[in-house]
């Protein structure tokens, strides 16, 4: 890391700080880039707009759910991929980050989940309705319903991973410099400005990792903006009814396309969360912090009447966090000219975090970062329309 005086007339400033890669935005992936590029002893800083730990974005909160499960199975060899980049992390912070307890899927996406898992040789099994009320029985199991069970899945440690992350950055090199927000970006072919309130850094690769702030932050930069739609999501936390039971995650596939999940407790939650995963409103990410919707707390509460009958029918307190959906559910992955883009998450990346750092490390070095081919373009036809309008 070094300054250069740029001398009068220089058009940005008379102080320019340079590094080799700068990362913006210090979310799960942002902080995974900026520890791989670390480890490789790269000249590297990781910028976030607002504090350490904030709640503006998608990376807060004590858990998420990890599972192999998928109906895809180019997801279900990355997750597997990615379950050995969490025990390499785990092992470098010297703390448990992923805590196993299996989980099920219901409803009919599971049967997509099977057929992806033994495509890709995981193991798997089917539990009956008295299989569930005999290991499961906070769970609530139609008559001769089954759920998909796979043992591997678990709950990460959210806040304490992106501590972690930012932890080990920092002691290999590469500094976190909150409340530094990225006002304008250039790619001037050799090199990438990013203009800051507090001056302008110089680096040879930028790799944006701004979530919700993806896409207003690139346009005019990129000949293709990735045109990914933050979006508003709320969950809620129950406490069990028996302090003893076992809870595995829970993925309960809706037939309209949506899907309820459920987290066991882990971390300092204070409870089990539950929420659903569908796309919720379109939101401007600069007017937050968002309230939470009184009448999605009444559905959340039915559904936890309905199906989990093992927690207290009356939550915690709501929270809420952005997404940012594109229209495939696909991340975005990728790079153009001296830009790496990561984001496009779609509420789904947290639990690929450690392996995605390394991705997006790979690309701002110029390195073959072993993705499939398209599947995470910025130049692919998902990209060309938002999702979900505001």
């Amino acid at each position: 890391m070094g300054w250069l005086n740029a001398g009068p007339g220089a058009g940005y400033g008379a102080w320019v700080e340079r590094v080799e890669v700068a990362v913006v935005g210090a979310g799960v992936l942002g902080s995974a880039a900026a520890r791989a590029l670390a480890a490789r002893g790269v000249d590297a800083v990781l910028l976030e707009q607002f504090g350490p730990g904030h709640t503006r974005g998608s990376s807060h909160g004590a858990t998420r759910i990890f599972r192999l499960s998928y109906p895809d199975p180019a997801y279900v060899r990355m997750a597997i991929a990615a379950r050995h980049a969490w025990a390499e992390l785990q092992a470098d912070a010297g703390e448990r980050l992923l805590v196993v307890t299996g989980g099920l899927d219901a409803g009919p996406g599971a049967l997509a989940c099977a057929s992806a898992l033994a495509a890709c040789d995981v193991e798997h099994a089917w539990l009956s309705s008295a299989d569930l009320a005999g290991r499961f029985p906070g769970i609530a199991a139609g008559p001769g319903e089954r759920m998909l069970f796979q043992a591997d899945a678990g709950v990460c440690l959210a806040d304490r991973t992106v501590a972690a992350l930012q932890h080990l950055a920092a002691r290999d090199g590469v500094p976190l410099r909150p409340h530094t927000p990225v006002r304008s970006i250039e790619d001037r072919g050799g090199r990438v400005l990013l203009h800051t309130p507090s001056g302008v850094i110089e680096a040879g690769a930028a790799v944006i990792t701004a979530g919700p702030w993806m896409t207003g932050l690139l346009a005019g930069v990129l000949e293709h903006v990735p045109h990914a739609t933050p979006t508003l999501q709320q969950i809620r936390y129950y406490q069990p009814a028996r302090a003893d039971e076992e809870w595995p995650t829970l993925i309960d596939w809706q037939a309209d396309g949506g899907a309820w999940y459920v987290v066991p407790r882990a971390g300092g939650a204070p409870g089990l969360k539950v929420a659903t995963h569908v796309p919720g409103r379109g939101i401007d990410p600069d007017r937050g912090p968002f309230p939470p919707s009184p009448a999605h707390e009444e559905m959340t509460d039915r559904y936890v009447r309905r199906r989990l009958p093992g927690l207290r029918a009356n939550g915690l307190a709501p929270q809420t966090c952005l997404y940012t959906m594109t229209a495939d559910e696909d991340f975005v992955l990728d790079r153009a000219g001296r830009i790496v883009v990561g984001g496009g998450c779609s509420g789904h990346a947290f639990k690929f975090g450690p392996l995605l750092g390394e991705v997006l490390a790979r690309l701002a070095l110029g390195e073959d970062a072993g993705l499939p081919p398209g599947r995470f373009s910025l130049t692919r036809p998902a990209l060309a329309a938002h999702p979900v309008r505001p």
